[in-house]
């Protein structure tokens, strides 16, 4: 897989940008500062339709666009060429006034071949695995940034995932309306009977896919880490899912997480919606659903200790860049057709021999995409091929 055209237009600080690629690698050099990791942001944001720096939209904008035109308006869109296929994929950002001159509301469309569709229709056309310095925070930062991985880095492998996720999403909100109607003494619990059912359902596959996903990344991550690593304690990667207590500490316990979980669904949503039902007065009190995907977690454990307190920054970063490695493989053994792959400025900070591991997955795949404030890192003894650009100003210029 590899984008063979990319178009930028009032993109953060690219007004506009067209550039051809080929497979391959390709470096992009230029100052902090001066819009690398915006042009990987841009790519990323195709392939999983959300930011992975804002959840805010209109900050996609172009800060000249926000202060000279009317409406200002974004666009990304790339050619992606795939092992079966070609497809021109889209991202639109617009903006409509708000309740004040300053507070202008955008929002995201989506185009597959020129046809507006759902955001679920575009993840997936690309994928991409993108390293950066914000790994770290995955391992080190709050539960909620972990689940964010996991449904980006499933749902590019699986459009059902996609499907599930936004269903458990929509029928969490209504479930937890009604919980703080209840609270509030208006209506009666059997209300819940509906949503509590609907809920048990999508969450038992969300928590049987994000098992498999969890167990294939953690016997590939525990390899590379050992890799990068040879003197550490051995890495362990470990779901941690919201489920009710005995099935959790049983899937806690396990040697294989995804066996222990290989519930048929029907099994599992059941043990849920008795959980749901049982917990129901606790829920009410609470005003929010206390079980389910919405509250997993995974557990990063150097020997029997958590990584994100007790391993030094270098050893996240080890950490970090095997899971995004066994992310690469991962999405191989998945889909058959290897992802692009975006490093974001990750190479400078690593010693020769991890940045020598690191490029041996970057020529596995069909393109890649490096920044790097250094002209010099990657050297032409490590990417002899590398095609080479400066960025400025939100200019792109190749050179050899």
């Amino acid at each position: 897989m590899h984008v063979t055209q990319l178009s930028l237009a009032n993109v953060r600080s690219f007004r506009r940008l067209e550039l051809e690629l080929t497979p391959g690698l390709h470096v992009i050099t230029g100052a902090n500062g001066s819009g690398k990791s915006n042009l990987l942001e841009a790519i990323a944001l195709l392939a999983t339709a959300r930011s992975t720096r804002t959840t805010n939209d209109i900050d996609l904008i172009s800060w000249e666009s926000l202060r000279e035109d009317p409406l200002p308006a974004a666009r990304i869109g790339a050619r992606v060429r795939a092992a079966d296929e070609q497809v021109q994929v889209e991202v639109i950002v617009t903006t409509r006034p708000g309740l004040s001159a300053e507070a202008d509301v955008a929002s995201r469309r989506f185009r597959v071949n020129g046809i507006a569709r759902r955001a679920s229709d575009l993840i997936g056309r690309l994928r991409v695995v993108l390293f950066s310095a914000d790994d770290l925070a995955i391992i080190d930062g709050a539960p909620a940034l972990r689940r964010r991985y996991l449904d980006i880095t499933i749902s590019q492998l699986d459009a059902g995932y996609v499907r599930t996720l936004q269903r458990y999403q929509r029928v969490l909100q209504q479930r937890n309306s009604l919980l703080r109607r209840l609270q509030d003494r208006h209506g009666a619990p059997a209300e819940l009977d509906f949503w509590d059912e609907e809920l048990a359902q999508a969450g038992a596959i969300l928590h049987s896919m994000r098992a498999t996903a969890v167990a294939a990344l953690a016997r590939g991550a525990a390899e590379r880490y050992a890799g990068l690593s040879p003197h550490a304690d051995r890495l362990n990667i470990r779901y941690r899912p919201a489920l009710p207590p005995e099935l959790a500490a049983t899937l806690a316990h396990a040697p294989d997480q995804a066996e222990a979980l290989a519930l048929p669904i029907e099994e599992l949503a059941a043990a849920i919606l008795a959980a749901q039902v049982a917990g129901r007065a606790r829920d009410i009190q609470a005003g929010v659903t206390r079980i389910g995907p919405h509250r997993d977690d995974i557990a990063f454990l150097m020997g029997e200790h958590a990584a994100g307190s007790s391993a030094s920054r270098g050893e996240l970063r080890g950490v970090a860049l095997a899971l995004r490695l066994a992310e690469v493989e991962l999405s191989i053994a998945r889909t058959g057709d290897p992802p692009v792959l975006l490093l974001d400025d990750v190479l400078s900070e690593l010693d020769a021999d991890r940045r020598a591991r690191v490029l041996a997955a970057a020529f596995a795949v069909d393109q890649v995409l490096i920044t790097s404030p250094d002209a010099d890192r990657p050297g032409r003894d490590e990417v002899a091929a590398a095609h080479r650009y400066r960025i400025n100003n939100g200019d792109l210029e190749r050179y050899e």
